[in-house]
């Protein structure tokens, strides 16, 4: 998918005169990744009034798609944030035309993500970044074990809090061999959150081998 610009007349925060701007309405994540810096840095959607100089954001709804993290926000105003109810529904129809017809070709397989206002964008956008770096250290550790490494599903990873990759048990597959590779990593020194995490939740009797690509 394309990112998409539209047009829309805003009013400057110090009352001067209403003007026309561009915003980008849709963001595709994995091919403009500047997009996705400019919404980490907090210049996403920033706009500039001619007549007094005036900076400020264009609040308009985006939609946000990183593909292969399998990350969609519907980012909606934040003086709309009284209307999720209904905004939450209109979130879950748009998501099925875009799954079915937009971008039927990714074959999309997780749910969207609904925040309010861009410095929420931001603040997941963080928390991703925050999350691929401890995931790398846990892969890089995995690997300076001499062991293989998998890759969790990301929206299966971001759910339950787990790292993006995983130390992959040898021999027979099943939830309490993650937990046992899991727990010779973090005991090599490795201090990860997330991996721990995933060890005491593979660890519990019943639970489902993780979800991996």
């Amino acid at each position: 998918m394309k990112s998409i610009k539209n047009e829309a007349a805003v009013c400057c925060p110090n009352h001067c005169e209403e003007f026309e701007v561009e915003y980008w309405s849709l963001i595709s994540a994995d091919q403009d990744p500047d997009l996705k810096a400019a919404a980490m840095g907090g210049e996403l959607n920033l706009v500039q009034c001619p007549k007094c100089g005036n900076f400020f954001h264009h609040d308009g709804d985006l939609i946000y798609l990183d593909a292969p993290a399998e990350l969609l926000l519907f980012v909606f105003s934040e003086k709309n944030r009284s209307h999720e109810q209904e905004l939450r529904a209109r979130m879950q129809r748009d998501y099925e035309i875009i799954k079915n017809t937009l971008a039927k070709q990714l074959q999309m397989d997780y749910p969207p993500i609904c925040v309010f206002g861009l410095e929420a964008l931001k603040d997941v956008l963080q928390r991703e970044e925050k999350q691929a770096f401890e995931s790398e250290a846990v892969a890089a550790a995995s690997a300076a074990q001499g062991m293989q490494v998998a890759r969790l599903k990301p929206s299966y990873a971001r759910e339950h809090h787990f790292p993006y990759y995983v130390p992959a048990p040898g021999g027979k597959v099943s939830p309490n061999a993650y937990a046992i590779a899991a727990s010779k990593v973090l005991k090599s020194g490795l201090k990860s959150p997330l991996l721990l995490n995933f060890k005491d939740q593979m660890s519990q009797e019943g639970v489902a081998i993780p979800l991996t690509l």
